[in-house]
């Protein structure tokens, strides 16, 4: 019998069938009222808080912290932000000690009306990230009215690699897009290439960049089909780009084939126009794709929706290769919402899910994610037909009448932790292990998330 990629990660994992794996450890949980769809047999995903920085002076309003990244050794971490009391625009932190994270540097915004939803390390060489670059948006999400006066695209910053330090950064360059700026960006691993997105509609989607000069970033090419690309991921092995358009002509998941990393050729489209909106908890919908992220050992990817108002937006596990899908012609397979989902016109707080990573460990495939009011959350996915949520953090400690308002979480596979930012509370570092969920009903701890609380409760 051929072995499939599907069979061989189930004979490397020690994973006989997923479905025993599933249902057959003898492992019961209790059940609590939680809204209809969650099914918790599987109980094997734990998320531990590990250290947090708060915000200089733990103020709320000092900035909005968006998108955390880690540098590849995992010793630093960095968070883009919206200026908000402060003009900062990105932050760097020393994560020698994962318990104590330490903020080294605050970089300002280049002016008032520009601000930062992304930032990553340049993979290729140490001491250097580039951060987004997009106008303040003054309209609304589908109508965008960009400042005239915010700078578009993206800036390369010198933090220790030539004339930089830690302490005292240097911007190498500044590179312009021709539309409406650079929201979100993925960076090439082995080649010295960058794929912005430069948010239009009705154009391509993104932006092929030569990074081969960190002083001298250059467009090679415009690709993909028309509409607003909100995030892209490159998976090596199969040299492809994993795409997640959000609104305009095109809508859904698109696939490239980088085999030439600066001249991308369109390989797969899953069509969300083509599929049911959200009409309730527990079931998927397809709308407002948002993020992607490939997960190449079994040739799965996990698609996360940003739905606000009504019925929140989930992840959605697509078969790219792991059994009958394809790179040409994905198959979402699996679906969950966050733990704690809600119709969010009922219930206050935004409980559609925002960015995540996947994380191995002790024979499970687990996903972390910041997803807004629920804070950071793990979900088993080792069954990538019945993603189950397991644990919960809200992110709101140190501050004081602020909800959980999590931003993305971050995996860093060398030191074996996960980078979190909250939006009001700065950064967290977790370790997310295969152990056995905590809980009565695998949801963590009680002093993990008081969702009562986060109501509006007693």
């Amino acid at each position: 019998m051929t072995e499939t990629p599907r069979r061989a990660f189930m004979k490397r994992t020690g994973i006989a069938s997923l479905t025993a794996a599933a249902l057959g450890s003898g492992v019961a949980t209790a059940d609590r009222d939680r809204p209809p769809g969650h099914d918790r047999r599987r109980t094997r995903g734990r998320l531990t808080p590990l250290g947090q920085e708060l915000p200089p002076d733990a103020d709320p309003n000092h900035v909005t912290y968006t998108f955390g990244h880690v540098s590849e050794d995992g010793q630093w971490g960095a968070a883009s932000s919206f200026p908000g009391a402060s003009p900062v625009l990105s932050s760097l932190y020393d994560l020698s000690d994962l318990e104590n994270p330490e903020l080294v540097h605050e970089l300002e915004a280049p002016n008032e009306e520009t601000r930062s939803n992304d930032v990553k390390f340049d993979p290729l060489r140490e001491g250097i990230y580039i951060r987004s670059l997009e106008a303040d948006d003054e309209g609304s999400f589908f109508d965008p009215e960009p400042d005239p006066d915010g700078l578009e695209g993206i800036e390369v910053v010198d933090f220790d690699w030539e004339e930089g330090t830690p302490a005292e950064p240097k911007v190498l360059a500044y590179l312009e897009t021709p539309n409406m700026g650079v929201h979100k960006f993925t960076e090439h691993p082995e080649e010295p290439v960058l794929y912005l997105i430069d948010k239009v509609t009705d154009e391509p989607g993104l932006i092929a960049v030569d990074f081969s000069d960190p002083h001298n970033p250059d467009i090679e090419k415009m690709f993909g089909p028309p509409g607003y690309c909100h995030d892209c991921e490159v998976e090596v092995g199969r040299e492809a780009l994993h795409a997640a358009y959000i609104i305009g002509e095109t809508v859904g998941y698109v696939t490239f084939d980088i085999s030439d990393p600066l001249d991308p050729e369109q390989l797969g489209f899953f069509d969300y126009e083509e599929q049911p909106d959200y009409t309730e908890i527990g079931e998927p919908g397809f709308e407002l794709a948002h993020q992607i992220h490939p997960e190449p050992e079994r040739e799965l990817s996990i698609m996360g929706d940003e739905k606000f108002g009504g019925i929140p937006g989930g992840k959605h596990v697509f078969d790219t290769g792991w059994d009958e899908g394809s790179l040409e012609d994905p198959i979402p397979i699996g679906f969950t919402h966050s733990p704690d989902a809600r119709d969010q016109d009922e219930e206050p707080g935004a409980w559609t899910t925002h960015f995540h990573d996947v994380v191995y460990d002790r024979g499970e495939v687990l996903l972390v994610d910041g997803g807004y009011t629920q804070g950071a959350w793990v979900a088993n996915i080792t069954d990538p037909t019945d993603p189950t949520p397991t644990e919960r953090y809200a992110t709101d400690d140190g501050i004081d009448d602020v909800a959980p308002f999590a931003w993305g979480a971050h995996y860093n596979e060398a030191r074996d932790f996960a980078f979190a930012t909250d939006a009001n509370t700065g950064v967290y570092t977790f370790e997310v292990s295969g152990k056995a969920a905590r809980g009565e009903d695998g949801g963590g701890p009680d002093h993990y998330y008081d969702l009562e609380g986060i109501l509006g409760g007693e």
